[in-house]
């Protein structure tokens, strides 16, 4: 028996390397329009591109109150401190009320020492973002006790979307929250 490897190259005729008859294929292929060459049709770009944009869209309104959270702790430290030192006592007692910050980090900030009134310009400056960061626990309140009537519109979406489905959004994450030991 003979070898593959020993056949008789001259058995066909020889082709040469581009001819058309060896890539006809690969051309009628191409011609058809729905080839790599030319892409996917927009309308299905245009599709992926969208449900991208929501995935992402409902992974932030679902992840949202984790960074959020934290930024607010970051500025009710500073505001409490600025508060409590130049500002309305009053102010600085219903951001402490608020829940954002807890009756130990309270009674550290009460004890610290230093030049808070760099923090902000103003009275009027403070109790601002004392507001802000009361009216977002406000906020993060009524949307984990249900209280859809007084949400805003965004909250209200998180409502419909996650709340009412029994999927309660985290609010918190400890890696992420600053400390008031550190200001």
């Amino acid at each position: 028996m003979a070898s593959i490897f020993s056949r008789d190259p001259t058995v066909r005729p020889p082709v040469p390397r581009y001819a058309i008859e060896r890539i006809q294929r690969e051309i009628e292929h191409l011609k058809k329009g729905s080839s790599s060459r030319y892409g996917n049709t927009k309308s299905s770009v245009y599709t992926r591109t969208i449900f991208a944009t929501a995935l992402c869209a409902l992974l932030w309104l679902y992840f949202m109150d984790p960074f959020l959270y934290a930024f607010h702790k970051s500025d009710a430290i500073r505001t409490y401190l600025y508060l409590h030192n130049y500002g309305s006592e009053d102010k600085a007692n219903t951001l402490a009320a608020s829940g954002i910050l807890s009756e130990t980090e309270v009674n550290d900030l009460n004890h610290q020492q230093g030049t808070f009134q760099d923090y902000y310009s103003s009275p009027q400056q403070a109790e601002q973002a004392a507001d802000s960061t009361v009216n977002y626990m406000n906020g993060l309140h009524e949307l984990r006790t249900g209280q859809y009537e007084r949400l805003d519109p965004i909250g209200k979406l998180r409502y419909l979307l996650f709340v009412r489905l029994g999927l309660l959004p985290p609010s918190s994450w400890s890696a992420l929250n600053p400390s008031a030991l550190e200001q």
